[in-house]
This record gives structure tokens, sequence and C-alpha cells, in this order.
């Protein structure tokens, strides 16, 4: 996934029910693509009925992301959307890339 300034290169697998935690599993690097620009980039997650949840990257640095998106809700639904943003401050709108929709099967 990728939009101006911000990259997520990675991965996402359904962990089973059976394991702990149980959930959306997210591998990969977050990615602030120019560093001079004093603009933040995060990766948003939302499960199907639920508020859009975060990862928050670091400005100026790429950052590995091995996280567990465990949640009651996430054991029920089929269905996780994600994106990559860069976060422009409170006067301008985020630039986020297209939503991706990932299913389980």
């Amino acid at each position: 996934m990728r939009t101006p300034g911000a990259e997520f290169n990675g991965s996402y697998q359904w962990q089973p029910t059976t394991k702990v935690p149980s959930g959306l599993h997210v591998k990969g690097k977050l990615k602030d693509l120019v560093s001079n620009d004093g603009h933040n980039v995060y990766l948003r997650v939302k499960v199907e009925g639920y508020e859009w949840g975060q990862v928050k990257g670091v400005q100026k640095k790429h950052i590995k992301i091995d996280k567990v998106f465990a949640d009651g809700a996430v054991l029920k639904t089929k269905e996780v959307r994600m994106q990559v943003c860069l976060d422009r401050g409170s006067l301008r709108p985020d630039g986020c890339s297209g939503e991706r929709l990932f299913t389980r099967k």
C-alpha cells in the first residue's frame, strides 16, 4: 500500500481462534518516504462495525510492524479494511491510500 509520502510493505494472516491472541496478524515495514516534510505516517485498520484503529509510525524512519489486531469482533467478522496514511496536521486532511479489504475464508 502506498500514498505520497508513506508506504507499507507487508503481509497479513488470520490467526485461528485457537491461537492466543487470535485475530488479524499484520507484519511488515511502515515507511516515511519523505523525511524532510515534517509529517508522520500511520497504518489504519478497521474491523467491520468498529472505529479505525491505528499503528503510528515515526517521522524520518522506517518501523517494523508485527501486530495482532485481537478483538472480539475480529474473531467473528470476515472482513478487515486497511490503509496507510500520511498525517498532514490538523488543518489539512490526511493523505491515505485506497482501502484494502482482507477477507477470512
